[in-house]
């Protein structure tokens, strides 16, 4: 697809479990300060993490998976990107979904963490955690006073078709800075930062003072994906029941990560696109523009206007040049999305 497509450190919690209770006062944490001290834990971890080290700790006959990135989202979602450490040429492989957090509150005087489970993006939350996570488990975890975090990751069975189960990581991770830290609440800054289907594309080209509605573009661009993917060349032989995709997902974050996932015609996500965004410098800073790298690149190569943006309505803009036989014609692309927990029918595209 070729086209558009803070960390504050928690002193006061580690204070307030670390030290000893003064004399006559009841060491044991009320439940309110319980909640506080959780609350603190899950701001802590929403970010992009830096993987500084991957130390494998499980036997070496069936070590295979690298962690690139990892990062939480402030509703709830994680993205985890792996490699294989075996296989430089393959694509590395995205997951993302739900994580939740498992307490050790056995000394009433202190709460820590004690796990991390990442889930698959159809889970449903019970009434008790999980035992293990279906995609990750993470344990053995430790933040530093620097706000530094290293635990193990142990790789779950929806995990099977890419990492092989039962593989132990050792990680080391830093945080990075958010792409702005003084954003008004209520901005296109944090509006933007959710899970948006795209439901439509309009697209139009013109030159020689001639316009041109592109047809069924939303269609293209599944077609394109899946020819991609499934039609058999040399280099990617088809596969049985290597299905199209028909609804995808953009996935933005304060970090400056942003990742389309295409999902098939039963519900799979089949493929992965991910990049960087960062919002165009002006005077004042109004969030009206945006500008996104989506070739790895490593340079920020196409700007995508805003035409629209609320809670549960999001359309961009995205204009290009091309020149055919010396004459340049200009597209225009205008993309309309949704919030992705909204109902949504997908077209009949007949692929």
């Amino acid at each position: 697809m070729k086209n558009f497509f803070y960390f504050v450190v928690i002193f006061s919690v580690f204070f307030l479990i670390r030290c000893s209770p003064k004399a006559g006062i009841d060491p044991h944490l009320s439940v309110e300060e319980k909640i506080e001290i959780k609350q603190e834990f899950n701001a802590l971890f929403v970010g992009k993490w830096n993987i500084e080290n991957n130390s494998d700790v499980s036997s070496k006959s069936i070590a295979q998976c690298y962690i690139n990135s990892l990062e939480f989202t402030s509703e709830g979602n994680y993205i985890l990107k792996v490699s294989d450490l075996n296989d430089s040429s393959k694509e590395p492989r995205f997951f993302n979904g739900v994580y939740l957090i498992s307490f050790d509150e056995s000394d009433p005087t202190k709460v820590e963490v004690d796990k991390i489970f990442l889930m698959q993006e159809n889970y449903s939350e019970e009434a008790s955690l999980p035992q293990i996570g279906s995609v990750a488990t993470f344990d053995s975890i430790k933040i530093s006073e620097q706000g530094d975090l290293s635990f193990n990751i142990i790789f779950g069975q929806q995990t099977s078709d890419f990492c092989n189960i039962g593989q132990n990581l050792s990680i080391d991770a830093k945080k990075e800075e958010p792409i702005v830290s003084d954003a008004p609440a209520g901005s296109n800054h944090f509006k933007i930062q959710k899970q948006w289907r795209l439901i439509r594309i309009d697209a139009q080209s013109g030159g020689n003072g001639d316009n041109a509605a592109i047809s069924d573009p939303l269609c293209k661009l599944f077609e394109e994906e899946w020819e991609s993917r499934c039609v058999e060349t040399p280099e990617n032989p088809t596969s049985e029941g290597c299905y199209p995709s028909n609804t995808v997902v953009i996935t933005f974050t304060g970090y400056g990560t942003y990742l389309w996932t295409f999902y098939d015609v039963q519900g799979k996500p089949v493929h992965f696109e991910d990049g960087r965004w960062r919002w165009v410098e002006k005077s004042p800073q109004d969030y009206s523009q945006f500008e996104v790298d989506f070739d790895q690149s490593q340079e920020y190569n196409q700007i995508i206007s805003i035409v629209e943006l609320s809670d549960d309505n999001f359309v961009v803009e995205e204009r290009q040049e091309e020149t055919v036989n010396g004459v340049t014609f200009e597209l225009i692309f205008k993309y309309g999305f949704q919030p992705s927990k909204f109902n949504y029918t997908p077209e009949n595209c007949n692929l």
